[in-house]
């Protein structure tokens, strides 16, 4: 029997409680790649907790996972099985899953969104419908079927009970919206921002880059430069400053180059997420990779380098571990992120020592976490065990 550990890489969205009356309004522009300054980076990291999750044979290494966080309980799609399964959020237990790849009652062919009203799954899917899921991955009916207008734009609640559409693809047309706000019935309240026209897509694996939390929205838009936020009734742009962007047309022009390479241009942006006060997300700059925070209150912009090479210390072992943490999901308080277990094991074991207090609480964890699972674990080959992947929960100093 093949056994598989734990893969968390998806692009999905998901929601929090942050109220949008306190919501901050963003510079018109930034510089990058800004500050560059590990210690001050590092200074603003929390925390880095081990989510303790069991383990079993649903588990997948390939493939893209989707997950949306209950009140009690967490989903997960596992899309190269099309397995659905539901944990307890206390215990870490699967409670339940099943398969739901198929055209009949409660199945899918390809997965657009997912995410929680309550302890409800709601998923969205390339029919343009929305279903809905109990604790025991039944499926409880449908809430609605959108027409072809909605063709290519992903489905998420906000606060308020209303929803964001988002569509930060370049196959759009020039008067196609990236973003949509629609009430609870799905009439469209608004329309925001325009894609750049263009015919081709560069696929860079990179998720996310675009989520919602309460009734807030941000987003990019692929070959744009440009940070887009809704909140409420207000847009704001926050514009990013690179010697040498990859635009939609300069992308065009060079896409039947045969040295055409999208990573020899700055931008390139993934992993966008939000924890306390700070927006983060990786960028390329220079032909290097960068990971940056964004403070909302002053608007400071502080970088780390993904690509220097650090010696063994406190703060490079924050660094090697973030560098190394693949964030796919974000909820305003938390980054959700994957890393493989082999690099967790080399950052956290045998250098005790260096650790500070907060790796030291993040070792315990994952100590905790490959105890819980040792009889699984055991059934693995070494090269499962390395290419594994296991979930990351980010804090950020609020």
């Amino acid at each position: 029997m093949n056994h598989k550990l734990l893969p968390i890489v998806a692009l999905c969205a998901t929601m929090a409680a942050c109220n949008s009356k306190t919501e901050t309004a963003l510079p018109t522009s930034v510089v990058l790649p800004g500050t560059v300054d590990n210690e001050a980076f590092v200074s603003n990291v929390e925390s880095i907790s081990v989510m303790n999750l069991q383990m079993d044979d649903k588990w997948s290494i390939s493939g893209k996972q989707k997950l949306a966080f209950g009140d009690n309980y967490t989903y997960l799609f596992v899309t190269r099985e099309f397995e659905l399964l539901c944990f307890d959020n206390k215990a870490g237990e699967i409670i339940s899953g099943r398969a739901i790849r198929g055209n009949g009652p409660g199945e899918i062919t390809f997965l657009y969104s997912m995410f929680c009203i309550g302890d409800t799954l709601c998923i969205y899917d390339s029919r343009r419908v929305l279903g809905q899921y109990n604790q025991n991955c039944a499926f409880l009916g449908r809430t609605c079927e959108l027409d072809e207008s909605f063709m290519g734009y992903n489905l998420f609640r906000l606060g308020n009970g209303d929803y964001a559409m988002v569509n930060p693809s370049s196959f759009s047309s020039d008067t196609t919206p990236a973003l949509l706000l629609t009430d609870n019935q799905f009439n469209v309240k608004s329309k925001h921002f325009t894609a750049p026209q263009t015919s081709i897509f560069v696929f860079s694996g990179a998720a996310p880059t675009y989520y919602s939390n309460n009734d807030t929205v941000r987003l990019f838009i692929m070959f744009d430069d440009h940070l887009y936020t809704v909140y409420g009734d207000t847009e704001q742009s926050l514009e990013f400053v690179l010697s040498n962007s990859l635009t939609s047309q300069k992308a065009s022009d060079l896409m039947d180059s045969d040295n055409f390479n999208p990573y020899d241009y700055d931008g390139n942006y993934s992993g966008l997420g939000e924890s306390g006060r700070f927006i983060t997300f990786q960028y390329r700059c220079d032909k290097m990779r960068y990971s940056l925070l964004l403070d909302k209150r002053t608007h400071n912009v502080v970088s780390i380098n993904l690509d220097e090479d650090l010696e063994d210390s406190a703060v490079g072992f924050i660094i090697k571990l973030i560098k190394n943490a693949e964030v796919f999901q974000t909820d305003a308080k938390y980054l959700y992120a994957g890393c493989k277990n082999s690099k967790l094991a080399e950052i956290l074991e045998g250098h005790d020592d260096l650790l500070d207090a907060r790796l030291k609480k993040t070792q315990a964890e994952y100590r905790a976490f490959l105890e819980r699972n040792a009889d699984y674990i055991k059934g693995l080959e070494p090269d499962e065990r390395d290419a594994a992947t296991v979930l990351l929960k980010i804090k950020l100093k609020d």
